[in-house]
């Protein structure tokens, strides 16, 4: 993963940066480079030297990357008011989170169940109401120095309970 931060300045003041995770890069064009499976929070320090009428100056920006996401590898209908949700794995991350609903867009009703560990690849969820169409989609997370950076949603699908 890389970008260019693009900084400006007036003058003629050399412009340096510096980063506070080992694993984000900064070169001396701009230039951000992010380690593959890193994830967390990293300072990027933009400093400008004095030069003529302006002052030497700072500036901080933070970048945050989070993990990348799995896909729901399927959803089944299974007896007894229940539903097995399976999706693929990543090594990279601290645990799942599965999110299921009554609604499409996920606005209203929504429960959440969390599955600690990576190894973990299906979960079955009870105590679902016959005849509704249930609405699901998973994501990863991995905690860093206690704060959990968490994925974007994977697509959603849908099972309607018959059983």
């Amino acid at each position: 993963q890389t970008f260019s931060i693009g900084a400006k300045r007036t003058g003629s003041g050399k412009i340096t940066y510096s980063s506070s995770a080992k694993y984000v890069k900064v070169s001396s064009s701009g230039k951000v480079s992010i380690s593959k499976n890193y994830v967390g929070k990293a300072k990027i320090t933009i400093k400008v030297a004095k030069s003529g009428i302006y002052k030497e100056t700072s500036k901080s920006i933070y970048v945050t990357v989070n993990p990348a996401g799995v896909k729901l590898s399927s959803l089944k209908n299974s007896s007894g008011k229940k539903m097995v949700v399976k999706w693929k794995r990543n090594s990279q991350v601290t645990g799942y989170q599965i999110q299921y609903s009554t609604s499409k867009s996920f606005k209203s009703g929504n429960k959440t169940v969390t599955v600690k560990g990576n190894k973990t690849l299906s979960k079955t969820i009870s105590k679902l109401t016959k005849g509704k169409k249930y609405y699901v989609r998973v994501r990863t997370y991995k905690t860093v120095s206690k704060t959990n950076y968490y994925s974007s949603w994977s697509s959603s699908k849908y099972v309607t309970i018959k059983k």
